[in-house]
């Protein structure tokens, strides 16, 4: 049987996604142990050109992507609050699992989504969110799972990395490094 997957999204980053997942077929199913299989891609204009996604897996009813009960994981690349969270959100309840990479979503509603997941059995995946997409969560959750970590230091980029030294070495105002750094 194969893994069944639908975007939410198809731009810029979704079709990128739909591309390697064919591109990379044979490694993405010798990795997960089955083919995976691009079902549906949810877009908001469906007369813009999506060159590399079939047209008939094109809808512009993400909620109806996400109520499919033949989707085994709904990636989300589509960004945004709303109405994404409710989107996820019957994904999972769906007994979908969810990837995605959307920063401020996490921020704001990581932890509901997390318990939605775990209370339907199925998986939460936002490692692309996080520190740039250095694997680092994965190794936090699986290899150090015996340890007790305190912390994580790391330079997250060169700018960032600039503001917060200024703003804990000299007590900076955050307005002012950015402008500096800028």
């Amino acid at each position: 049987d194969s893994v069944r997957v639908a975007l939410l999204g198809g731009g810029t980053v979704g079709s990128q996604v739909a591309r390697l997942m064919a591109d990379s077929a044979d490694d993405l199913q010798q990795r997960a142990g089955a083919p995976l299989e691009l079902v549906a891609v949810a877009v908001r204009d469906l007369s813009k050109p999506r060159p590399g996604i079939a047209p008939e897996l094109l809808t512009d009813d993400p909620f109806a992507v996400v109520k499919r009960e033949d989707v085994d994981i709904v990636v989300e690349v589509m960004g945004g609050i709303e109405p994404t969270k409710e989107l996820l959100e019957t994904a999972l309840r769906n007994g979908a699992s969810v990837i995605t990479a959307n920063k401020a979503l996490l921020s704001e509603h990581g932890a509901t989504l997390h318990e939605l997941a775990h209370e339907n059995g199925v998986d939460l995946f936002y490692e692309a969110a996080v520190a740039g997409a250095i694997p680092l969560l994965r190794p936090l959750r699986e290899s150090l799972a015996g340890d007790q970590v305190q912390r994580v230091l790391g330079i997250v980029n060169g700018t960032t990395n600039f503001i917060l030294t200024k703003m804990d070495e000299e007590g900076a105002d955050y307005a002012e490094v950015l402008a500096e750094a800028q």
